[in-house]
């Protein structure tokens, strides 16, 4: 039987010098396969409800977090402790190239959920963009099971 799983993200951004914080607590399947541990979850576009894509998270036994979101806006962000890697973000303007370097991997994650914290730094052409954390909690969700009586 398949285990349902609840979904904390927390993510902050400061850009010159201002902070932006973004919070959802949603559904979320996560698995380990081939010694990964992958969290996936939808999030949906706030100015369009009907609209979402795909957020999946990978996370190596070597403690490397691929953070992959697909849609309109896809991206595939490798964060890895000490190390810049450059990734592409499509927007529906082109493909933007940004550099992500990575100052902090913090994961602390079992067979039960568990959470994951990592600190990185965005830049533009070697400029800086923003300074940002991104932790995730996930635990098991409790199996409540509601039945609605709708009238025929």
């Amino acid at each position: 039987m398949e285990k349902n799983y609840i979904l904390s993200v927390c993510g902050r951004q400061n850009v010159d010098g201002s902070t932006d914080k973004i919070e959802l607590e949603t559904s979320a399947s996560y698995v380990k396969r081939n010694g990964n541990r992958y969290i996936s979850y939808k999030e949906y576009d706030p100015d369009a409800p009907l609209k979402h894509y795909r957020t999946t998270v990978k996370v190596t036994p070597d403690n490397v977090v691929t953070v992959i979101k697909g849609g309109e806006e896809s991206h595939q962000l490798i964060l890895e402790k000490g190390e810049r890697h450059k990734c592409n973000y499509n927007t529906p303007f082109g493909i933007l190239t940004l550099g992500v370097y990575t100052e902090d991997v913090n994961i602390k994650l079992d067979d039960n959920g568990g959470e994951l914290t990592v600190k990185y730094s965005i830049d533009i052409q070697s400029e800086l963009a923003s300074l940002n954390e991104l932790t995730l909690k996930i635990k098991e969700a409790k199996n409540n099971v509601h039945s609605i009586n709708i009238p025929e």
